[in-house]
């Protein structure tokens, strides 16, 4: 391999204009299920919502719009871990700007950092004197325009091994990263793999799980530096044990998804691989349930943001690929000595707690697994933080890292 193999190669994302006629031409033949009369979204996704932005989208959606705005940002790919990795790498003009990676997940893209960029390498504000990111956003492998693995066994701990070689190829020695989703488990898997690189994580889906296994919690425990109350945080409140009812909710009814990603993606691949409108009520459905919607997903999203993030996947053929993650995290190939669950995190860590995440941790449980040093609380906002509260997370992204990193 040549030095000139191993240097980003500037990405200029062009879809064919047969690929986008095809597009069209199925969303004009689509075949309809039936619907049981006078229910909403119960039984999965509204047909009526379906059938009118499947017509937005063969009608009025303008993919070149869309293709334009990716392209304002600075896209790159390079081969990392074995990976074809696209990433959007945009640098600050701040001499002390940090290096900060973001993670996204599942049914998300690289686009969901996109309102969020600019704030954080140009915050523009006091001055300038609030910190300032070189901000890099890789497609998960697999995802928006990254390749694919081609051989099982690539699951958090490899996307993780993946975005670290990426900062160093960049040369970025020292980095921070942040993430929700998948997203905030290889932030987690960054923070607990890699702790002389990775500085110091912000997250914003927590899992965890009461632990007196984590050596930093026992380690200041044996220098006296917790107090003694908090030498086994198990209690906590009812408005958290009430977060936790909500999640076991979310499992029970809500999951079914997760299953069949975990179990056979390749099965359901076929047909989301096939029809537009199949991929289409697979992901709308999940961005109205896990949002802080209120039920109108157009009150947080837009049509044609909802629709970016569809084609994304329809144009890369990867929803099969995507899905796979599940299997390869929590099937037969998850390596539970390196899971993501298990991982203890020593580097400063924060965590954003929005009201509709789909899981909240109790701080005293968050407490064991992260060297937590912030913990934020906020009124409104769901699952795609990024793109619902983009300015809440900006905010208290910069808070952190202005003092850890």
């Amino acid at each position: 391999m040549t030095q000139e193999d191993v240097r980003p190669k500037k990405l200029i994302v062009h879809v064919p204009e047969d690929d986008i006629d095809d597009l069209k031409s199925r969303l004009s033949r689509t075949r309809w299920p039936g619907e049981l009369e006078g229910i909403g979204w119960e039984y999965g996704a509204k047909k009526s919502y379906i059938q009118e932005l499947a017509h937005y989208w063969e009608k009025e959606y303008d993919w070149r719009k869309a293709e334009a705005h990716i392209n304002s940002f600075a896209n790159y790919e390079m081969e990392v871990n074995g990976i074809e990795l696209h990433f959007v790498h945009e640098r600050s003009s701040d001499p002390n700007a940090i290096p900060l990676i973001f993670s996204h997940g599942w049914p998300g893209s690289f686009i969901e950092a996109f309102k969020m960029i600019r704030k954080l390498t140009d915050p523009g504000e006091n001055g300038g004197k609030k910190q300032a990111f070189h901000v890099i956003v890789p497609s998960l492998p697999g995802y928006g325009f990254s390749s694919a693995p081609t051989k099982p066994g690539f699951g958090v701990g490899e996307i993780a091994k993946t975005f670290h070689e990426l900062m160093l190829k960049l040369g970025y020695n020292k980095y921070v990263a942040q993430g929700g989703d998948w997203g905030s488990a290889i932030t987690t898997a960054l923070g607990g793999m890699y702790p002389q690189h990775c500085r110091a994580i912000h997250i914003n889906m927590c899992f965890a799980r009461p632990s007196y296994t984590n050596p930093w919690h026992l380690a200041q425990i044996a220098n006296a530096k917790l107090p003694i109350a908090n030498w086994f945080p198990v209690a906590i409140s009812y408005q958290e044990m009430a977060n936790l009812q909500a999640a076991q909710d979310f499992q029970t009814f809500e999951t079914g998804y997760s299953k069949i990603h975990s179990t056979k993606p390749q099965t359901l691949g076929y047909a989301l691989t096939d029809s537009p409108v199949g991929l289409m009520a697979w992901i709308v459905e999940k961005f109205r349930t896990w949002s802080d919607c209120g039920g109108d997903v157009e009150s947080r999203f837009s049509k044609d943001e909802l629709l970016t993030n569809v084609a994304i996947y329809w144009f890369n053929r990867n929803i099969v690929s995507s899905m796979r993650l599940y299997y390869e995290s929590m099937g037969p190939y998850a390596p539970p000595a390196q899971s993501w669950l298990r991982h203890c995190v020593t580097v400063p860590s924060a965590i954003a707690n929005f009201p509709k995440e789909l899981y909240c941790a109790p701080k005293a449980w968050a407490a064991t697994k992260y060297n937590l040093k912030q913990w934020s609380k906020f009124q409104k906002g769901g699952h795609f933080a990024a793109l619902e509260e983009p300015d809440l997370l900006a905010d208290d992204v910069i808070k952190f890292f202005s003092k850890y990193h």
